[in-house]
């Protein structure tokens, strides 16, 4: 009987430690993750000049707009089939 509270004393002084070193390591702060998120979007002006960019958002906030390198001229019938929220929201 000694022995088996000895081994579940020793078992549960292990189990604290290693939940310890857990959230020790992870940094546990309380703040909310940020809601950083990418993705391409076309810019299109007058002429029918599309370039796309890579947009980093925080939330409906636009952090970054960087150039790929990609872009395509269409034609002046070329007609851009997103509607006018597409085209202008960024976030």
């Amino acid at each position: 009987m000694e022995k088996a509270k000895i081994i579940l004393f020793l078992s549960l002084m292990l189990l604290l430690i290693g939940f310890g070193l857990l959230f020790g390591y992870k940094g546990i702060t309380g703040n909310v993750a940020a809601e950083n998120y990418t993705y391409t979007k076309a810019v299109c002006n007058e002429s029918k000049y599309c370039e796309d960019y890579e947009v980093t958002c925080n939330g409906s906030r636009t952090i970054f707009m960087k150039p790929t390198g990609n872009a395509i001229q269409f034609s002046e019938d070329w007609n851009d089939p997103r509607n006018k929220d597409q085209i202008e929201k960024t976030c």
